[in-house]
């Protein structure tokens, strides 16, 4: 009697990447590449909008007409 596989031929690879150490390693360092994006994105943020606003302050000030 065969044995039908009711899982995708995908996960498999997956799976075995999971359960070996090297899968681990390979999770932590997805997890601290995705932590460190956010952290760069929310510095750019915080860091962006006041800088932008002061461009245009600046940009303003020399684009205005001298009396």
């Amino acid at each position: 009697m065969k044995r039908f596989d009711l899982q995708p031929r995908a996960a498999t690879p997956l799976r075995r990447l999971a359960r070996a150490s090297s899968g681990v390693a390979y999770g932590e360092y997805v997890i601290l590449t995705v932590v460190v994006g956010l952290l760069v994105a929310g510095a750019l943020v915080a860091v962006g909008v006041p800088l932008l606003a002061s461009f245009r302050r600046t940009q303003l000030l020399l684009g205005a007409p001298v009396p």
